[in-house]
Parts: C-alpha cells; structure tokens; sequence
C-alpha cells in the first residue's frame, strides 16, 4: 500500500523538527532495553515518528497482569504467551512499513551490549533494573553514546538524557556510592504503577529522542521528576560528581561477563536463569526428551513445558524462566534437573 509525502506534514511543519529534520530522523538509529510499558510506548511513538530503524530489545514474554499499563498487547497476545519483541515488531511493522523494525529476543548483559549499541545513535531506557541501567550507564559513557534514563513508581516518574561528553555527568554522578540491595528498594511489584505515569514518562523520552536525532539544542539537562497523583512537575540540576569511577573509565559492568546467575522477574512470582555459556537451543531434541514427564510445546522462539507442578519457558540461547518460583535455589535446582546447568 502506498504511503502519501504528507505522512509526516503535521510534524514537518512543527518549528523544531521541520522538513530537513524529518530526514535526520529517516536515518536515525535508536536501541530501546526492554519492551516494557514505557519501552513499548516509546517505540509507538519513534515508529509514528518517522525515525528509520529501531532496535527491540527484550527477551521476556507477555503476561496478562502487564496489560494494564501496557498499551500495545492484547488478551490473545497474553494467553498465547507471546514474545514481547517479536509481537511488537510485527505490529510496528504494520503501523509504519517505512521503518525498519528489528527485534532481539534476548535480556541485555555484558557480553552482547557491544553488538546491541554500537550502531545506533540512541539508546532509551525502559528497564525495571537497576543492574541494567548500570550497564547502560557504563557502555554508553565506553561507547560515547547519548542515552535516555526513564524510571517508574506508582504515579512519579524521573527522565533524564545523558550526553556523552568530559564535562557531562553520568548516571552514577546522579546515583553517587548507591547500591543495589534486593528486597530494599520499592518496585512497581510492591508499590504498583499507574498506565498513565508510564505513558508520561515515554512521552519525555521520545521528546528527548526527537532532540537528539535532529541536532537541536534543547535537549534537556536537567533530571525531570513528576508525581501526576501530587500534581507536581519538577526540573533537577544533575552534576558531575569528579570522583565518579565510571567517568574514570571504571566499569563494573561493562566488558564483564559472569557465570550463570539468577533474576527475580518484576511482577511475575517467577525466576530468570541465565547460563554461563548460551548456545543454539534444539527444541525439537528437547521436546522429545521432555514429553514423557509433561506438557510440552514449542515456537520459533520458546518452548514450554508443564509437569502440573513446574512450569518452564526455555528460550534458544539457554535462557529459562522458572515459573511460580521466588526461591533462587529452587529456580536452579529445576533448571538443573530438566534442561541441565
């Protein structure tokens, strides 16, 4: 189906963008971490937008207590467990067929955020993880790329863009000593998230994506913080902390790959284990040896299995997640048991 010139004109005709930014945004690059409700909301809108090639990255699935705040999922998408990136991707290719739209079935880490973030121009932050925003923080200041923070908790929001740059602060000049503990800090599991905060904060960030892409010099220094319930709207001056590591070029996360290790899944009473070493999962192998001890089916992407007790989804790289299981130990012991660790 053709597409009109006037696709765009509304935008075109918009003061800071304007027909020779409409082009810059045609060639623009972006990677976003994690089809979330605020990362599937900020490729709506870059997809709408015009901007030429966007980068899902994600390897969880779609669960029906998402649906709430996530605006682009269906019940069917839900029950049939679809995968997040590959479903998006299908839907935006659908939405704006003049956009190249490539999904990544995987969780980011050390070992493939080179290959993830090199050849983009932005990269957009819609993870749930403090680790992840790390690693973010870390290869992005390795790699000299902007990036977009986006945060969420029940009705407040942060968004900030950092730049690269020696004088501009990073995500740990705005964190300072500040660790992660797990089970300290709130989480939108334990505090809840309103659809319309994560709505308010995609909408920030593609607005800041938009900046970068063109060349305009309004990109936003300053952190943003709101609370639509408080109706508070406030801007945070963020500054360069001069003994911060990760502006020293000391990195935690970044060029780091560890051993297989264990992730809660926000949300889903789950566990995420990840191997050591991922390889090319045979699903079809797998099935076989499965089928005798329970339920077993299989896509492209997932395979699933259900003995009445145990629920596993196992992706091709080796990556599985438990389900029904909050346990660290009894998510590896299953993993060990039916797929081997």
């Amino acid at each position: 189906m053709a597409v009109t010139s006037s696709r765009y004109g509304r935008q075109e005709i918009f003061y800071g963008i304007g027909p020779e930014g409409q082009k810059k945004l045609k060639k623009g690059r972006v990677a976003i971490v994690e089809m979330s409700a605020i990362g599937t909301a900020v490729a709506n809108n870059l997809a709408r937008a015009g901007v030429g090639f966007l980068r899902l990255i994600d390897g969880d699935y779609i669960d029906v207590s998402e649906l709430q705040r996530q605006s682009l999922f269906t019940e069917e998408d839900a029950h049939e467990e679809r995968v997040k990136a590959v479903a998006l991707q299908e839907y935006l290719q659908k939405v704006n067929s003049e956009v190249t739209v490539e999904a990544e079935v995987t969780m980011l880490d050390g070992g493939n955020v080179d290959s993830l973030f090199e050849d983009v121009d932005v990269i957009v932050d819609a993870s749930d993880s403090f680790e992840t925003r790390l690693l973010i923080n870390e290869a992005c200041h390795a790699l000299k790329k902007p990036w977009v923070y986006g945060g969420a908790l029940a009705a407040s929001g942060m968004v900030k863009a950092f730049m690269p740059g020696g004088e501009e602060p990073c995500f740990r000049c705005f964190i300072g000593d500040e660790e992660y503990v797990p089970g300290e800090q709130p989480t939108c599991a334990t505090e809840g998230v309103l659809c319309s905060t994560t709505s308010t904060i995609a909408a920030l960030q593609c607005a800041e994506v938009l900046k970068i892409l063109t060349g305009s010099d309004m990109v936003n220094k300053n952190l943003i913080s709101f609370d639509l319930w408080d109706n508070s709207f406030e801007y945070f001056e963020v500054e360069k902390d001069p003994e911060c590591p990760v502006c020293r070029g000391e990195y935690k996360y970044y060029g780091k790959v560890s051993g297989s290790h264990t992730v809660s899944m926000c949300g889903k009473d789950s566990m995420q284990i990840i191997p050591s070493v991922e390889g090319e999962v045979d699903f079809e192998k797998y099935a076989r040896v499965l089928e005798h001890q329970g339920k077993v089916k299989y896509t492209k992407y997932t395979l699933d299995f259900d003995d009445g007790d145990v629920q596993i989804k196992l992706f091709k790289t080796g990556r599985a997640i438990i389900k029904h299981v909050s346990d660290e130990k009894r998510a590896r012991a299953v993993y060990a048991e039916y797929i081997g660790l």
